[in-house]
């Protein structure tokens, strides 16, 4: 009998990191998102959760997460 392979409770990490790459460009590329801060969140380590900084608020990384981990959880 063939085993299945099931996926994992929730997103890996490496489709994550992904779904943080998708989130920034749709961000920033798509909409008038100050330089400071498009500079700001591309030196984010895309490999953990996006943060508040000087020019990146705490709603805007919250929101931001947000949309990476829908992004990574879509099948």
């Amino acid at each position: 009998m063939a085993r299945r392979k099931t996926r994992a409770a929730g997103p890996s990490d490496e489709s994550l990191r992904i779904a943080r790459t998708i989130t920034y460009y749709q961000t920033c590329l798509d909409a008038a998102v100050p330089h400071e801060t498009a500079r700001e969140l591309w030196a984010h380590d895309m490999t953990t959760p996006f943060e508040a900084g000087v020019h990146v608020s705490a709603a805007m990384a919250r929101a931001l997460e947000l949309r990476a981990r829908q992004e990574a959880a879509q099948p």
